[in-house]
């Protein structure tokens, strides 16, 4: 990366294509991961980070749900999670038994407990908490729902002492929701009535805030604007005591939101992830009721240049690392550690492949979306328009964050100093932290590079922060479920939409409502948060039987659904023998994505993995022409088939193999299925590790046919390939050792045959 600081990291698969090792190189190279472990069912046992953190799982082996996660950091375990289930799977406890830090240290005891009503929505919940310093909290929650899965009421009470100050604070709030009743609305909010305090007192109603919040929302089911009113001491009602605003495009993305005159600005890419946001105050001078003069000042600004690289105000960058979807890792830095100011590149090369990019154009466009915001709440825009952004002068207007100051005063010689000392650069690459998150994904550990806990953070059931430490290095905004936490609105980013934890609400609703006609799509994982996730706010629905019943058009999870409207992966299902039902599911959801692929029928018939081969290799395999195997280990599908993509590819190489046996027919014909695989429209939407097995087995069956073949026919295939996976993986062949090698894209992964 610029002024030849390559940043690079490599990936490394066992057989099974699962993931072991992650390495990063930059001047030297070093591990991120040292090793992951998995059991025979193919789930994670074991996950080590080079700052010595090391992870274990442990599950039930009957029903393979996580029952202990424990992580040991800097010598010691800051956390030994242990889980209670109940009959259905539904989460009944969760209890950290980690010994409390010693003096200073963030961390300590946290044990939650969870009860629900006949239809599986979390009804009530408890937690307590005790750390060092003689700290401790407690909290309660209780939840109403109407037949409608609408939440009625919200009743959540939390008792701190020495955690956020020296002392006691006691803060809650009772919600109290009604709906609109018109057609076509009645899961939309109407009002909810608010009754909060936070006091270091005993609550009583002479410390009770009376808060009424009225929603409106657009033809689409977007809110818009929330009018929040306040009553008084004196018994009368305040309103508009505080306005919120939102505004939304076509596609129901989020473009801005105003709280109060500060507001924030969001934009997007085709595929609908946000690829920046800004946000601003502004202030004015009134002189007799008339305008006079005022600012609008950049308060924050996030670049989100790709799941991997976020750059922020005053020059400061963030890098992300992941395993598959988990973020494990982030390393900060600014320009002095880049080796050069990246707005500088492209505009001193604007021309790349024919392609020119007049960068001041689209400065001027994004700047005009800022002030159409302003204009749609009504609010006037006084920002100073600086079209050298290049020189790191700002962007829309004046940049006032404490960030930006210090990168605008750094010292000349002191930028220079770290511009021209090597070592000085690679010290940025120390400032790492890696995230230990629960079993829902929620961040709760980080640590430095030298494995000491950085921050502390618990959680009530919907994704509201219980707890927080931070020794103020860095801390991360990725929360609830690892979604980005957008402090300037208290929302969670989900990717297709964002999530109200107060409210445990959505503030969109499903396009696809219609499917649901008596089920609140605005309501959070159907009311039990413990158990379910929604990782991108949308997903496939299959119901009981197998039967599809809604493409929501955005992720790409395989998920059932019940009659309660309770969601669960497709792989987290036993399909031994014996449980009729589930198998039939099973049989259903794979027709469905047959007939995508191949309009004839199959007998789809289920068995388990022959003991000769490598468990979780192989997903499915076809005889002859008629019958297609989906292939269980131990009652357990592989989790691959929990996407829908992934899932949609497998069952169309396996068709290939019935269409014509000439072709794709042994270990060539593994290879001439891949490659024609690689041309359908689902492989450009498949999973990294997906794509990761694929050019294993691809690898692995070309290997295994050398002996078959010329020199020349072992080059067709190469170049074939290579041709086939360009951009994502190559391929080579060594002649004096007679291997077959590839690297996939960066992520570099070298298989010796067998």
């Amino acid at each position: 990366m610029g002024n030849g600081n390559l940043w690079r990291v490599t990936y490394s698969y066992n057989l099974g294509g699962q993931l072991t090792h992650v390495r990063g190189y930059k001047s030297y190279g070093y591990d991120y991961v040292n090793k992951i472990g998995y059991d025979k069912f193919e789930q994670r046992t074991y996950l080590k980070y080079c700052n010595g953190a090391e992870t274990f799982y442990s599950y039930d082996p009957q029903r393979r749900r996580l029952q202990n996660l424990a992580v040991n950091a800097g010598g010691k375990t800051i956390m030994d999670n242990a889980y209670g289930y109940d009959v259905v799977s539904n989460v009944l406890s969760v209890v950290n038994k980690a010994a409390i830090p010693e003096k200073g240290k963030a961390g300590g005891q946290m044990s939650h407990s969870y009860t629900y009503d006949p239809l599986y929505r979390l009804s009530s919940a408890t937690g307590t908490y005790k750390g060092t310093d003689n700290k401790t909290a407690s909290y309660t929650l209780a939840m109403g729902y109407d037949n409608m899965h609408r939440i009625t009421s919200k009743k959540q009470h939390l008792t701190q002492s020495n955690v956020q100050f020296n002392g006691t604070l006691n803060a809650g709030y009772d919600l109290t929701y009604t709906y609109n009743s018109d057609e076509g609305k009645k899961f939309q909010l109407a009002s909810v009535r608010d009754i909060n305090y936070r006091t270091e007192e005993t609550p009583t109603d002479s410390t009770n805030i009376n808060n009424g919040h009225k929603y409106t929302y657009d033809a689409n089911g977007n809110l818009v604007y929330i009018n929040t009113s306040r009553v008084k001491h004196d018994g009368k009602e305040d309103d508009k005591a505080t306005e919120q605003k939102y505004k939304w495009d076509e596609e129901n993305r989020l473009l801005a939101a105003d709280e109060n005159g500060f507001v924030s600005n969001y934009w997007y890419d085709a595929d609908g992830e946000r690829t920046a946001k800004t946000s601003g105050e502004n202030e004015a001078i009134f002189v007799n009721s008339e305008f006079s003069g005022g600012n609008t000042g950049t308060a924050r600004f996030s670049l989100y240049v790709s799941p991997y690289l976020v750059a922020g105000q005053g020059g400061k960058y963030t890098k992300h690392i992941y395993i598959g979807s988990q973020r494990i890792v982030s390393k900060l830095g600014d320009l002095a550690s880049y080796g050069a100011d990246p707005r500088r590149i492209p505009y001193a090369g604007n021309e790349a492949d024919g392609l020119t990019i007049n960068y001041k154009d689209k400065y001027y466009q994004q700047l005009q979306s800022i002030k159409d915001n302003y204009k749609t709440f009504d609010l006037p825009y006084n920002g100073v328009d600086n079209t050298d952004y290049v020189n790191g002068k700002g962007f829309s207007s004046d940049d006032d964050t404490p960030e930006a100051a210090q990168a605008r005063t750094m010292n000349a010689s002191t930028r220079a100093a770290v511009d021209n000392n090597f070592h000085d650069k690679d010290n940025y690459e120390k400032m790492q932290f890696y995230y230990h998150p629960d079993h829902l994904g929620s961040s709760s550990y980080i640590t430095n590079l030298d494995g000491e806990v950085s921050q502390h953070i618990e959680y009530v059931p919907f994704g509201e922060v219980f707890i927080e430490e931070r020794n103020n290095t860095w801390n991360t905004p990725y929360l609830f479920n690892a979604k980005e936490f957008d402090e300037e609105t208290g929302l969670y980013y989900y990717g297709a939409r964002y999530y109200e934890p107060r409210l445990s609400l959505w503030m969109s609703t499903d396009p696809m409502q219609e499917k649901y006609p008596n089920i609140s799509t605005y309501l959070y994982c159907h009311g039990n948060p413990l158990k379910y996730i929604d990782p991108t706010g949308m997903d496939d629905i299959f119901d009981e039987e197998g039967h599809f019943i809604k493409d929501t058009g955005k992720g790409s999870n395989v998920i059932i659904e019940n009659r309660q409207q309770q969601q669960a992966m497709l792989s987290s299902f036993d399909y031994s023998k014996g449980n009729d039902s589930n198998r039939k599911m099973l049989k259903n959801v794979t027709a469905y994505y047959l007939s995508k692929s191949d309009k004839k029928q199959f007998d789809i018939r289920i068995a388990e993995t022959k003991p000769e081969e490598p468990k979780g290799a192989v997903l499915a395999n076809v005889a002859g022409t008629s019958k297609y195997y989906v292939q269980l280990d131990n009652g357990k599908i592989n989790p691959t088939l929990d996407n829908k993509y992934d899932f949609w590819s497998i069952t169309y190489h396996e068709s290939l193999h019935r269409s014509d046996s000439r072709t794709h027919g042994g270990t060539v014909g593994e290879v001439e299925a891949i490659l024609q695989q690689t041309k359908h429209e689902a492989w450009n939407k498949v999973s990294d590790s997906y794509l990761n097995s694929q050019a294993t087995y691809a690898k692995n069956s070309l290997q295994l046919a050398l002996h078959n073949l010329s020199e020349n026919q072992i080059n067709g295939y190469i170049n074939r390939l290579n041709n086939a996976f360009m951009g994502s993986a190559s391929f080579s062949y060594e002649k004096k050792t007679h291997e077959i090698n590839f690297n996939l894209s960066i992520q570099e992964v070298i298989i010796k045959p067998q």
